[in-house]
């Protein structure tokens, strides 16, 4: 697994003699390198570029202990690591377990100065310089990441995700015959994909097409990606019933973050382009879409409803469906909530976090308040404020279950 993964390395170690022999293992299986003292990073000025893996000395002053030397690493990484470090792990030389824990204690403190380590695991160095080599080196560092769940599943997933990108990039290339044409056809291709991706039509002035056509490719990768076989991963033993460590209201703090993961686009709005999904904050007090009775404290919303192929047209009225709702952090009473989970009402969002407070929410759309606007007042922040985009799972179901409403028609039974 690792030897797939591993093709950059970050050497730092006090004793350059005592690692000349991994430099040599690193060189033959040709992957790139660099060996730093710590001094020489105490001194530097500039973040290093990022690299997959670190191997590092927990014993880098050996007149220190380990508290101490733990220190000095975590001021030697705030140095040199820095926010733009990309995903690694950490393999650390030390004997002794206790000593791995104070370190990853330690740098969990440390997450705005720098990208923490996705994982650190622990190898005794003693033992190859005992053999005078690091050839099982790699096979170690296999067995060790095998009962490491973080270790396992990130160099895992991030195989599948080179593998699948060599894969998407090939399928999509091949579609140029002639090679010669490359850059016409694929930018073609490209924009025929991003077309079709949301069905943008070409009445839109000022949208970001590019933002489709990743959204297009990467939609092909996903399925390169998941359809490779995990029989090498192992993460879960069946029959076990797995717990989190935290408090319910850390736990459910999780949910609600995974949540606005899966279903919300917070980056790729813009108040000047109408587009279905988009929600609004409602700035207006005389809003039609403004729902009554809604509970102290909820900010209120509404979101753009038009039917993706309804939009994919040009619309001459220009005026968009929109459905109004709300968010709350929560219910004043069971009697309240109660209220809100009827049949009028999408109830499916009890946990949400749609700004930057970190707070959870839960939202709700009224179905009764569903009508048309035009977009030139959508496009007016200073009655409606664009907060978010709906991704295309959730919309669909907003709009299939709006649908199904507004679709009752009763029987006139006598009875």
């Amino acid at each position: 697994m690792i030897e797939s993964f591993l093709d950059s390395a970050l050497i730092i170690d006090d004793k350059e003699e005592e690692v000349s022999a991994l430099l040599n293992l690193l060189s033959t299986n040709e992957i790139f390198f660099r060996y730093y003292h710590p001094e020489d990073l105490k001194k530097r000025e500039t973040p290093l570029k990022s690299t997959k893996l670190i191997f590092l000395d927990l014993q880098i002053e050996e007149d220190k202990t380990t508290v101490q030397n733990v220190s000095i690493i975590r001021s030697i990484f705030k140095q040199v690591i820095g926010k733009e470090f990309r995903s690694y792990g950490i393999v650390l030389w030390s004997k002794h377990v206790d000593e791995i824990d104070e370190l990853r204690s330690r740098m969990g403190n440390d997450a705005e100065s720098y990208n923490l380590p996705l994982f650190i695991i622990g190898l005794d160095k003693t033992k190859y310089l005992k053999a005078g080599n690091f050839d099982s080196l790699l096979t170690d560092i296999n067995v060790v990441l095998k009962e490491n769940v973080a270790s396992n599943f990130f160099i895992f997933w991030s195989n599948l995700i080179e593998e699948g990108k060599t894969n998407t990039l090939r399928s999509i290339y091949s579609l140029v015959p002639d090679y010669t044409k490359l850059q016409q056809d694929l930018q073609y291709i490209l924009y025929k994909l991003a077309k079709n991706h949301t069905g943008i039509p070409d009445r839109i002035q000022g949208y970001k097409l590019e933002h489709d056509a990743v959204k297009a490719m990467t939609n092909i990768l996903h399925y390169d990606i998941t359809h490779q076989p995990v029989d090498e991963l192992s993460l879960f033993t069946e029959n076990t019933i797995y717990q989190y460590s935290g408090s319910e209201a850390d736990r459910n703090k999780i949910y609600s973050s995974l949540n606005s993961k899966l279903f919300l686009d917070l980056q790729n709005i813009d108040q000047a382009i109408v587009f279905p999904g988009n929600v609004y904050k409602i700035e207006s007090d005389s809003c039609f879409f403004s729902v009554e009775d809604s509970p102290e404290g909820a900010v209120k919303i509404l979101i753009e409803v038009t039917p993706p192929c309804d939009f994919a047209v040009d619309k001459k009225a220009k005026r968009s469906r929109v459905l109004g709702g709300f968010y709350v952090k929560d219910f004043a009473s069971n009697s309240q909530r109660d209220k809100f989970n009827g049949e009028n009402f999408y109830k499916e969002l009890n946990g949400l976090m749609v700004d930057n407070t970190e707070q959870s929410y839960k939202v709700r759309f009224d179905f009764r308040y569903f009508g048309s606007i035009s977009e030139d007042d959508l496009k007016d922040a200073a009655q409606y404020k664009i907060m978010f985009r709906f991704k295309e799972k959730l919309f669909a179901d907003i709009l299939q279950k709006l649908s199904s409403h507004t679709a009752r028609l009763g029987i006139p039974f006598i009875k």
